[in-house]
């Protein structure tokens, strides 16, 4: 940002020299990083960062080098002379957003004349990056780089009803800016109108209409404080930026406006002629509210590694505009109306180590008590779970929590999609415009990335947090996600991904992780192949999981050209429901270990027969696990053959294989009654 060097000395009493004020400015935070001989002065180009506007003015910056320099920052007087005729009398002003105008100030000069800016302003603004147009726009423009306020001149008999009206724009409204461009409007945008229709872009720049001309006799001058945000967004979507909207959308000073309008006012009686009627028309309806902090010098001291006296951190603040006052031992301060910046007692200590001198700040770390640290809430669950996914031989994946519509829409009708999407109301692209109501789009794009590479065998997984909307609020939920596609096994004998193999995995997951039992429900989960899907059902019949081959629709909007296989665990339910683990002590005696072929019809689903048995079966069986299920030749078409492995164990001796028969014997009878199965 470009600065009149002698324009900043001018503001101070005691300045120092150009070199030494450029150093000083330098070491407290804003870097002069270039300085161009101009005549009797320097051009500065100093670096103020996007939450310093306070110091995008000449003034501010001298406030600045007044505490770091020991100088004095000059009063300021407006030398405003006003004349009988009230402003009240000759414009109202109504606000009709005040949630998006906090406040705004008019000022009304009568009888200029159109003249030229004498040499010392012009040069001034030239300086600045600013072209000289004429005395009444010039001085607008120099009020604004020396007190950071930006003001808008109207040419009062260009307003009509002489009303102003601060309101949202209307849907096709459109407004000629004083660039030439014809502006296509919408209720986001703000903008200053009259009784008929729209004057000027609030904040950003004014209208062709009621712009200062050569007939001008009556001016109106507007200074007033805008919503950074709408600001901004106007800005950005009309792809337009000012020097108003630079410093209103990064937060003016409430406070400055009928100060700025004052200076304003004077300054164009004394270059254009005229009188400034007296009053302001100020409609202020939300009055600024200055926050209080209270500063411990001592908590300073150890945070900055240096003592500092109570006394420095009062000139300092002082200089700086905090009213400082000591009471208990404590700093009491107020925020300046300009320091936007400004929200906790740590960003004093910014304030105050930067003037007193980084470089006294000492090059060590200060002792802290160590403390053994503990991860608390759902964070030991997420490292299981992503330990267990590592575990079974899956690679992670971390993509973005923004999609498409189109990519949220494949994903609602899965069974954790149980509530609505937060959509964001500024995003970066049209294909991050929802933030994911599951992981399955990330994977899914994840999985087309490496196929389009070449790379056909997939074994992925992503723990990650989901987002809806939960009566009308942002709502997050941990999920793990896993995604498997192309072949697995053994170098020698790879075959084929199939639904077996990720049933597996999650199983292995589900143990590992801590979930409660869940059964498997056959199910095509609003994405699944209608033959290979599955729901994943907690303790009360609720959702906690899917897995199952992607459906040929949605793998198609992927552009997913093989068999891609996906799972979803919610890691929340297992937080919530997951029981107390019982420990047992190891068992002493062998097991004995039974296989049992049941033939069933194909409709009969595993997790049914598994249930039966477990229900059926005496308390000897220890566990039943799956071996084998077959269907084909040799089978009745509509049946398969299911292969259990029964592991028996008796606690306190070892059984005899005659027990063992006799309970296996026992176990069939009840299953071939009550499920009419048949055994091999």
């Amino acid at each position: 940002m470009r600065f009149d060097a002698e324009w900043i000395r001018e503001l101070l009493e005691g300045a120092p020299g150009r070199d030494e004020l450029a150093s000083k400015l330098t070491a407290c935070g804003f870097n002069v990083e270039v300085r161009e001989p101009d005549g009797d002065s320097e051009i500065w180009d100093v670096d103020v960062t996007t939450n310093r506007p306070d110091a995008m003015n000449h003034r501010g910056l001298a406030r600045e080098a007044a505490v770091a320099c020991g100088a004095r920052l000059k009063p300021l007087e407006p030398g405003l002379e006003e004349s009988g005729e009230a402003a009240s009398d000759l414009v109202s002003v109504e606000i009709e957003a005040p949630e998006l105008c906090g406040r705004y100030v008019a000022r009304v000069v009568r009888g200029v004349r159109m003249a030229e800016s004498p040499q010392w302003l012009a040069q001034r603004l030239e300086r600045c990056g600013i072209r000289p147009i004429n005395a009444i726009v010039d001085a607008t423009n120099y009020v604004l780089m020396e007190l950071g306020q930006p003001l808008h001149a109207f040419d009062l008999a260009r307003v009509a009803g002489r009303r102003i009206v601060v309101r949202r724009a209307g849907q096709g409204e459109t407004l000629t800016t004083l660039d030439g461009e014809k502006r296509a409007l919408d209720p986001s945008h703000l903008v200053i109108a009259d009784e008929t229709h729209a004057l000027a872009l609030a904040g950003i720049m004014g209208g062709a209409d009621s712009e200062i001309g050569g007939d001008t006799a009556d001016v109106l001058i507007e200074s007033a404080y805008f919503d950074p945000l709408t600001i901004r967004r106007g800005a950005r979507t009309l792809g337009m930026h000012t020097e108003a909207s630079h410093r209103f959308e990064r937060g003016a000073d409430p406070e400055m406006a009928p100060v700025a309008a004052d200076v304003a006012a004077a300054l164009i009686a004394r270059l254009a002629g005229g009188t400034v009627c007296s009053g302001r028309v100020d409609v202020n309806p939300r009055p600024f509210r200055s926050a209080a902090l209270e500063l411990d010098t001592e908590k300073l001291g150890a945070f900055a590694g240096l003592e500092i006296s109570v006394d420095e951190s009062v000139r300092i603040l002082e200089g700086l505009g905090f009213a400082p006052r000591v009471e208990n031992g404590l700093v009491h301060v107020h925020v300046p109306s300009w320091r936007v910046d400004i929200e906790r007692v740590q960003d004093l200590y910014e304030e105050i180590i930067r003037h007193v001198g980084y470089d006294a700040v000492p090059a060590r770390l200060p002792v802290l008590p160590a403390v053994p640290g503990q991860r608390r809430g759902h964070w030991p669950l997420v490292d299981r779970a992503r330990d267990a996914a590592v575990s079974v031989g899956l690679a992670e994946v971390v993509t973005y929590s923004f999609i498409s519509p189109e990519q949220d829409e494949a994903a609602s009708a899965l069974p954790l999609v149980t509530a609505g999407p937060v959509t964001l109301d500024n995003p970066l692209a049209r294909t991050q415009a929802i933030m994911r109501r599951s992981l399955l789009p990330g994977l899914a794009a994840a999985a087309r990335l490496n196929l389009n590479q070449g790379e056909t065998d997939l074994a992925l997984f992503e723990e990650g947090r989901v987002f809806v909307l939960a009566d009308g609020k942002p709502a997050e939920g941990e999920r793990l996600g896993i995604l498997l596609s192309g072949r697995t096994g053994p170098w020698d004998r790879r075959e084929a991904v199939s639904f077996g193999d990720l049933k597996g995995l999650v199983e292995a997951i589900v143990e590992r992780t801590g979930f409660p039992a869940l059964t498997w429900k056959r199910d095509a989960a609003g994405a699944l192949d209608e033959a290979e899907g599955a729901v994943l059902l907690g303790p009360g019949g609720r959702p906690a999981g899917y897995a199952g081959l992607l459906g040929t629709q949605v793998a198609s909007k992927w552009e997913l050209r093989q068999p891609v296989y996906v799972a979803e665990l919610d890691l929340d339910r297992a937080l919530a429901e997951v029981p107390l683990p019982h420990f047992h002590d190891l068992p002493r005696f062998p097991a004995v270990i039974a296989d049992m072929t049941v033939e069933h019809p194909a409709s009969l689903a595993y997790a049914d027969l598994e249930a039966a048995v477990g229900r059926l079966a005496s308390p000897l069986v220890e566990r039943v696990e799956l071996v084998v299920r077959y269907s084909g030749k040799g089978i009745e078409p509509g049946s398969v053959r299911t292969t259990l492995r029964v592991v028996y164990r008796h606690r306190e001796r070892s059984l005899t294989q005659d027990e063992v028969n006799a309970e296996q014997e026992a176990l069939r009878g009840r299953l071939a009654s009550e499920l009419n199965v048949r055994f091999a």
